[in-house]
């Protein structure tokens, strides 16, 4: 397993103990220093069969400076892909 996160995030920081704390084996990747590719974020989405809004960090500064809580609504598949 891949456990993709901020190393600054609580809840990351969580979630890791949680993993640790069950002997559970993953790989670690820090978001910030290994940025997911388009075509990882495609398949992931592809396998969470979530909406795509979720895998945008809602309380990020970026996401805040872009006012993508206005702009995701009408913005296609493919735009927020390329994000």
């Amino acid at each position: 397993m891949m456990l993709v996160c901020y190393p600054k995030c609580t809840t990351c920081r969580r979630a890791r103990a949680f993993l640790d704390a069950k002997g559970v084996e993953y790989t670690f990747r820090d978001i910030k220093a290994e940025r997911p590719t388009e075509a990882e974020l495609r398949a992931w989405h592809a396998k969470s069969g979530l909406p795509l809004k979720r895998f945008f960090n809602t309380s990020g500064l970026q996401y805040k400076a872009l006012e993508l809580s206005k702009r995701l609504p009408a913005m296609t598949e493919e735009e927020q892909f390329a994000l």
